[in-house]
């Protein structure tokens, strides 16, 4: 099964509840095979193996769960 990688900056990530928030919603992604997450870039590194799964859908959830507080699987689904 092939590898996909996404890099991006998420620069409304301002603070340890909001690096969490991002762990456990990317932590919920099926085929996640690494993730390296920095508060102070701002940078966030995902390999994956879920096909379905884009950059934007990835980039939109995270978001998300940074802007409500809440955390949901890149599907729609709270934990």
């Amino acid at each position: 099964m092939k590898d996909f990688t996404v890099n991006f900056k998420q620069y409304n990530m301002l603070c340890d509840k909001c690096l969490i928030n991002v762990i456990k919603c990317i932590s919920n992604l099926h085929g996640i095979d690494g993730l390296e997450i920095s508060l102070e870039s701002k940078k966030i590194k995902i390999i994956y193996k879920d096909k379905t799964v884009s950059k934007k859908m990835i980039q939109d959830k995270v978001n998300e769960t940074i802007l409500t507080g809440k955390v949901k699987d890149i599907y729609g689904f709270s934990s």
